[in-house]
């Protein structure tokens, strides 16, 4: 049975574990389809939009670790993961978001109960969207508050423990 998810990600190593968190629990039942999601504010600037892509707005945002944990996760837990991607979400309020979840056929939310990293200067958090939304959310301890003896690197998703809460 296939199952559309959703993780909000700030395109850190950390924000992965929420995912690490759901495929170890799973056990191989189920199989899921994958939404990384990342809000964004588009440019009101009329030469912005025309010239943007999201692939190259992704690009800018995903950072060589963030990319080589997604494709460890993906080797390691090839039989649940039906497809996985990022996207972008760049709508301003709860309608918009709703319609991205119908559209995507979104069936769970799962977060993590740490904030997320916000480094780009047009990034927003979604859990003001997350928290009103009619889709089941799951919210995820990912227990970032382990000391990692290697900060930063992709040995991260494999160390922290996580639970489901």
């Amino acid at each position: 049975m296939r199952k559309t998810i959703l993780i909000p990600t700030d395109f850190t190593v950390n924000s992965l574990n929420v995912l690490k968190s759901i495929l170890v629990n799973n056990q191989g039942k189920q199989t899921f389809d994958i939404i990384l999601v990342h809000g964004i504010s588009l440019s009101d600037s009329i030469r912005d939009l025309l010239f943007y892509s999201k692939t190259k707005q992704i690009e800018s945002l995903t950072n060589p670790e963030f990319e080589e944990a997604c494709e460890v996760i993906k080797n390691k837990f090839d039989s649940q993961i039906s497809s996985l991607r990022i996207d972008l979400f760049t709508g301003y309020n709860l309608s918009a978001f709703e319609n991205y979840l119908e559209g995507n056929k979104v069936a769970q939310i799962f977060t993590s109960e740490n904030k997320s990293v916000l480094s780009n200067k047009n990034s927003f958090d979604l859990s003001r969207f997350i928290d009103k939304c009619s889709v089941q959310v799951t919210k995820i301890d990912s227990g970032f508050n382990t000391i990692i003896p290697e900060k930063g690197k992709i040995t991260e998703v494999f160390m922290n423990q996580v639970s489901m809460g």
